[in-house]
């Protein structure tokens, strides 16, 4: 793993990444970019550890779930922590993590089984208090879904 100064961005990440954003994956010849894309080519190159579904109705929860985090989510609290539009952000944090409260009602995970969508929330999780997302027992469901994955071994292992 390799930290970059985003607000400086190294010569050889924008070579890498023409988006100029992390991660980016470096594979041998291969080099993969944007999360949910690195996710899906891990799980794919290593199915031993299956983290998608193998019916496509169950790959495509995987993939609603995740969409929902990176478009909805990551947008608002990215708005929150850059100051943008705040007030309005963070009423649409609000609703959609109350979304995620009510879908995990009676999960364990988003889409059944831990999966590549569990994975992606991840970094919100860890990222919280910088888009001051208050996920405490007033969301009784996702906050024990949260507790559950930033509880588990790998995540508590990652810097």
């Amino acid at each position: 793993m390799i930290e970059c100064d985003l607000k400086n961005k190294p010569k050889e990440l924008l070579e890498l990444n023409p988006y100029g954003k992390v991660p980016v994956l470096v594979d041998g010849d291969a080099v993969v970019y944007e999360s949910a894309i690195i996710n899906e080519y891990l799980e794919e190159k290593y199915p031993e550890v299956p983290l998608m579904p193998k019916d496509p109705l169950g790959r495509s929860r995987v993939r609603i779930w995740v969409d929902y985090c990176n478009t909805r989510l990551q947008h608002a609290g990215g708005n929150i922590a850059h100051d943008y539009e705040v007030e309005k952000s963070t009423e649409q944090l609000k609703q959609y993590l109350a979304t995620l409260d009510e879908e995990m009602r009676g999960r364990e995970y988003i889409a059944d089984k831990y999966s590549v969508a569990d994975i992606t929330y991840i970094p919100f999780f860890v990222r919280k208090e910088r888009y001051k997302a208050v996920i405490d027992d007033s969301l009784p469901h996702l906050k024990a879904w949260m507790d559950r994955l930033l509880s588990r071994p790998t995540v508590r292992a990652t810097p």
